[in-house]
C-alpha cells in the first residue's frame, strides 16, 4: 500500500498564554530557589557517615568484625552547610558498643548527636544439637555460629579446640552458645587413680604414693588415702597424678 505525502501539511504549535508563561517562569524559578536552598544545607547522609567512620577507626575497622550503623536523623533538621570537614566525637561516658551516640560538629557552628548501632560480629561455638548434663564435647557436638560477641557477657569459645574433651555442667538446647559458664574441663585425676602426694612444709619436700577417693580438675580440693600410712588427707589437684597435700 503506497502513502501519499503530497497534501500533508505541517502543524504549527499555537504559542503558550501570556498567563501561561508567567506561572511557567514562576515555577522554574521556584526550583532553582529551591536547589539553591539544599545546596546551603548540611546532608544528613554525610552526618551519618562521619558518625559511621569514627567509630570504626576507634574500633579497629571492619577487619575484626565491627559494624557500625548510624540511625536516621529527623529530616526536619535544617543545619547550614559546614564549610569545614566535619568532626566526630566520643560522648562522654558512653562506650562504642551495642546502642550508643556518637557527637558530629560543625566547627563553631552546630553539634549534634547520632544513634548508633555498633556490633562486633565474629564466628563462636554453639551447640550442634540438644545435650545432656555431664556429656563430653566433641567435634561432631559443635557448630560455629556468628552472634554479636559484645553481648556475650559470660564469654564465648571461638576455637574448636579448647573446648572438646569439656564436659556440659547442665544439659543444653541445639544452637546454645557455649561459655565458661556452661562447660568445665575435664578431670586429670580420676577416683581410684594411684597419685603422688606431695607436700613441701617447713621447706622439705615429701612424697609419698596415694589414692585419689573422688575426681579432680587442676586446682580443685579432694580427698586422697596416703598408702603408706593408711590415713585420708586432703590435698589440691596439681597435675595428673599429682596431688599437693596440706
Amino acid at each position: 500500500m503506497k502513502m501519499s505525502f503530497t497534501n500533508m501539511t505541517a502543524t504549527k504549535r499555537a504559542p503558550l498564554p501570556p498567563f501561561c508563561r508567567s506561572i511557567l517562569a514562576g515555577l522554574l524559578l521556584l526550583i532553582a530557589a529551591t536547589g539553591a536552598a539544599d545546596n546551603s544545607r548540611q546532608a544528613l547522609d554525610d552526618i551519618r557517615a562521619t558518625a559511621e567512620a569514627f567509630v570504626l577507626a576507634r574500633l579497629g575497622g571492619n577487619a575484626n568484625g565491627t559494624t557500625a550503623s548510624a540511625g536516621q536523623l529527623d529530616p526536619r533538621l535544617r543545619l547550614a552547610r559546614c564549610q569545614q570537614a566535619l568532626v566526630a566525637f566520643a560522648v562522654a561516658g558512653d562506650r562504642l558498643k551495642g546502642n550508643t551516640s556518637v557527637g558530629v560538629q560543625c566547627p563553631g557552628s552546630w553539634r549534634l548527636y547520632v544513634p548508633v548501632k555498633v556490633e562486633t560480629l565474629r564466628p563462636v561455638l554453639a551447640l550442634r544439637h540438644s545435650l545432656d548434663r555431664g556429656k563430653i564435647l566433641g567435634p561432631d557436638d559443635l557448630e560455629f555460629v556468628t552472634v554479636d560477641t559484645d553481648r556475650l557477657v559470660r564469654g564465648y569459645y571461638a576455637d574448636m579446640a579448647s573446648v572438646t574433651g569439656h564436659t556440659l555442667k547442665r544439659s543444653a538446647a541445639g544452637g546454645t552458645i557455649l561459655t565458661h559458664t556452661l562447660v568445665q574441663e575435664p578431670p586429670v585425676i580420676q577416683r581410684g587413680q594411684r597419685v603422688s602426694l606431695v607436700s613441701s612444709g617447713s621447706g622439705i619436700a615429701v612424697q609419698a604414693p596415694g589414692e585419689a577417693l573422688a575426681d579432680a580438675r587442676i586446682g580443685d580440693r579432694l580427698h586422697v588415702r596416703n598408702l603408706s600410712s593408711g590415713k585420708t588427707v586432703q590435698g589440691i589437684a596439681r597435675s595428673s597424678g599429682t596431688v599437693e597435700v596440706y
